[in-house]
């Protein structure tokens, strides 16, 4: 019996230090949890999180605030694949939060994902006033002390969301400021690195964020993103291929939400800000981070 408690002890030893060691280093492979309003928010990143979780074997977790019922006005070509009038509002309301589960754990078996964690808030309407989804939709005690417990829990080493942009949708800015604000109310030596995420085109104007409206929790260390990750790196045979295949891939499965289909081959670069919150510490282990993730681990082959 007390050869058993020695060993456990030793057990329990041995993996407090490789955790302290794994957040000193930044070394991989790493442990991301994403927070998002929708089943398909995750499609920003797709490609990130397929690198991560595929050819580094990370973990990757989603955190998902709503079921995204607020979506029927986009089912119409959905209705005769599930045979469901999902555009009617009862009908698309009924039926959506259990179809876009499934298509988020259909779209999350091509990335990788390890664990959903479904929040079931109402999702409303669209809107750009993250103040309906704080005030109104969502219970937000509720979510942010769920959020906190699967943050202690799992000892993460990063939080994905989504930049908090104006305009965008309310929704997607109310998921990162709880993200935000939950991870800032942890003890620092405790909390991940959170980053702001969004999906930009090479031929478009460079993006400029430093912070949202009056919510100082938001301000980023630079204007522009301090990480990238390019989906059009190229491999395979003769370099005829590139990493928007698992984003269409990924989107694809999404197939409730039309005008989502219709972004498929859109965004060239995986762009992310880097949260004032996390103070200087995380900058080192999140580039450490991109720098593996910059690397295509498909060697060429001559036929």
């Amino acid at each position: 019996m007390k050869k058993k408690f020695i060993i456990s002890v030793l057990l329990l030893l041995a993996v407090a230090f490789t955790d302290e060691a794994r957040a000193e280093t930044g070394n991989l492979p790493a442990r991301v949890l994403v927070v998002i309003a929708h089943p398909d928010d995750e499609s920003t990143i797709a490609v990130t999180l397929y690198k991560i979780a595929k050819e580094q074997h990370g973990i990757v977790d989603l955190f998902v605030i709503t079921n995204g019922e607020g979506g029927y006005k986009y089912a119409t070509l959905a209705e005769n694949y599930y045979g469901l009038a999902l555009t009617d509002e009862k009908t698309g309301r009924e039926n959506l939060p259990r179809i876009r589960k499934k298509e988020l754990m259909n779209a999350g078996n091509i990335l990788g994902v390890n664990e959903y964690y479904f929040l079931d808030q109402t999702d409303d309407h669209y809107t750009e006033n993250e103040k309906e989804a704080l005030d109104t939709s969502w219970d937000v005690p509720v979510v942010k002390e769920r959020l906190n417990q699967v943050l202690k829990h799992n000892n993460y080493d990063f939080v994905f969301c989504l930049l908090p942009e104006n305009p965008t949708h309310g929704a997607h800015k109310a998921a990162t400021l709880l993200a935000l604000e939950t991870v800032a109310a942890l003890p620092a030596a405790k909390r991940p690195v959170i980053l702001g995420a969004t999906l930009h085109s090479k031929a478009d104007a460079p993006v400029s964020f430093h912070r949202y409206s009056n919510y100082p929790v938001t301000q980023t260390v630079n204007d522009s993103c301090v990480f990238c990750l390019d989906r059009t790196a190229r491999f395979s045979y003769r370099d005829k291929m590139n990493y928007k295949v698992i984003a269409n891939w990924e989107i694809a499965e999404h197939k409730s939400q039309g005008v989502t289909q219709m972004t498929m081959n859109e965004g060239d670069l995986e762009q992310y800000w880097y949260f004032s919150v996390n103070g200087n510490t995380g900058l080192a282990k999140a580039r450490a981070l991109f720098d593996e993730l910059s690397k295509v681990p498909y060697v060429s082959r001559v036929y």
